[in-house]
C-alpha cells in the first residue's frame, strides 16, 4: 500500500512514474517482493544491451489480446522498476520484464522465469555494466542453475551463442552474417574468430557451428527484435502476427517550428543503427555524459560516423565539444548550439520542417518529458 501510494502521490506531482522510490520502499519493506509476487504465475525476461523497451513493448502487444499482461512497461528494468511494476499488476496472468543486463542473474533467480528472451549483448558504459565477456560469463552461469527453461537468442551474436552453449532449450534465430564490434576474439576460448564465412566461427573450440533453427537473412536491428518477439509469442500459442509491425522507440517532438524524431542512441552499437537509419532530413547530434549516459565518452571512437558526410548536421549536448571533433576527425561538417530549442530554431531558420535527432539517454529523457507535457 505504501509503495502504491508513493508512485501515485509522484504521478499527482508530475514527477513520473515514481517507480524507482516506490520499488526501493517496497523492497525494503519486503526484500523478497519479486520472489513472492510472481510465485505461480508466468514470466517472460527480455534482456539484451540495445532495445528491451521496445521488443518489451511489441511483445506485450502481441500477447495483449490472450492474456492480461503486466509488467515494467515505464522502461525502469532494474529491480527496484521491476519490483514496483509488480504493485500494478496484481490480476495479470502474464508478466513481461524488461531488465537491465547486470540484473538478469538475479531475476532469473528471484522469477524462475517460463521463457527468457536475449535480443544482443555489447558493451555499455564500462563504468557501470562492466566489461562484456563478465556479463556473458554472469549469464551464463544464471542460466545454467535453470537447465529446463526455453531462451530464444539472436543466434548472429557471438555473445549470445557463448551463453547458451551448453543450456538445453534454445532456440536459435539467424540475421544473417553481422560483424560484432566486441567480438573479434572467441568469447568462449579467446580464439579469433572468423568471420569470412556466412556465419562467425571459431575454429578452436567450435563456436558458431551449431545451426539455427529459422535464418531470417539480414534486418535492421527493429526488424530483429520484432521477430524476436513473435517467436516468444509463438510459444504462446500466438498464430496470426500479420497485424503486429516492428516499432522502435522513437519520439516526435514539435519545438521550434519543426517536427523532430527522436531515437536513444547510448552506444556505439546503437549508434551505429541510428546512424544507418536516418532519412535524407537535417540530423541533430546531442551527447551528454551525466551517470546513466556513461561519463566517458571516449566510446565516440568505436563509432563510424562517415554516414554523415555532407549532411546538415548540428551538434548540441553537454559533451557537444567531444562529438564535434569526433565527427570532424571522419570529415563530417557541422554546426555548434547549446541546446535542442537552438538547433530546432537554426533548421527552422534554413527552410526545414521536419530533423532527426539522435540522442543519449538523459537527452532523450528531458526531450521526451517535453513531449509528455510534464515540464
Amino acid at each position: 500500500m505504501l509503495a502504491r501510494a508513493i508512485s501515485m502521490l509522484s504521478r499527482i506531482l508530475r514527477q513520473g512514474e515514481g517507480a524507482t522510490l516506490s520499488g526501493k520502499v517496497l523492497l525494503a519493506l519486503r526484500p523478497r517482493a519479486i520472489s513472492e509476487l510472481t510465485r505461480g504465475r508466468r514470466v517472460v525476461l527480455v534482456s539484451g544491451t540495445n532495445g528491451k523497451t521496445s521488443t518489451s513493448s511489441m511483445l506485450a502487444a502481441m500477447l495483449g489480446e490472450k492474456f492480461l499482461v503486466g509488467g515494467n512497461r515505464t522502461g525502469a528494468n532494474l529491480n527496484t522498476g521491476i519490483a514496483a511494476s509488480l504493485v500494478a499488476a496484481k490480476k495479470s496472468n502474464l508478466l513481461i520484464f524488461e531488465v537491465d543486463e547486470l540484473y538478469l542473474p538475479s531475476i532469473i533467480k528471484e522469477t524462475a522465469p517460463e521463457i527468457v528472451l536475449l535480443l544482443n549483448l555489447s558493451r555499455d558504459q564500462l563504468h557501470r555494466t562492466q566489461e562484456v565477456r563478465i556479463v556473458a560469463r554472469k549469464w551464463y552461469e544464471a542460466l545454467a542453475a535453470f537447465p529446463k527453461t526455453p531462451v530464444i537468442i539472436d543466434a548472429s551474436d557471438p555473445f549470445l551463442a557463448s551463453v547458451v552453449r551448453d543450456h538445453g532449450p534454445v532456440t536459435r534465430i539467424g540475421f544473417g552474417k553481422r560483424p560484432h564490434l566486441d567480438a573479434a576474439s572467441c568469447p568462449t576460448c579467446g580464439a579469433m574468430l572468423d568471420w569470412s564465412g556466412a556465419q562467425f566461427a571459431c575454429h578452436d573450440c567450435g563456436l558458431g557451428a551449431r545451426e539455427v533453427d529459422s535464418e531470417l537473412g539480414e534486418m535492421s536491428a527493429v526488424e530483429r527484435n520484432h521477430a524476436l518477439a513473435a517467436s516468444v509469442a509463438t510459444y504462446f500459442g500466438i498464430d496470426d502476427l500479420s497485424k503486429f509491425s516492428p516499432r522502435d522507440r522513437i519520439s516526435t517532438l514539435l519545438l521550434g517550428g519543426i517536427e523532430i524524431s527522436l531515437r536513444l542512441v547510448k552506444n556505439p552499437s546503437s549508434w551505429q543503427e541510428g546512424l544507418r537509419s536516418l532519412a535524407d532530413e537535417p540530423v541533430i547530434l546531442v551527447v551528454n555524459a551525466r551517470g546513466v549516459d556513461g561519463l566517458d565518452t571516449s566510446w565516440l571512437w568505436d563509432v563510424d560516423f562517415t554516414p554523415l558526410k555532407g549532411r546538415y548536421v548540428v551538434i548540441a549536448g553537454e559533451r557537444k565539444l567531444d562529438a564535434a571533433y569526433r565527427v570532424h576527425i571522419d570529415g563530417v561538417g557541422y554546426s555548434l548550439v547549446d541546446s535542442l530549442s537552438n538547433a530546432a530554431a537554426q533548421i527552422y531558420r534554413d527552410g526545414f520542417t521536419r530533423a532527426q535527432a539522435l540522442t543519449s539517454y538523459t537527452a532523450f529523457i528531458d526531450a521526451t518529458t517535453r513531449v509528455k507535457g510534464k515540464r
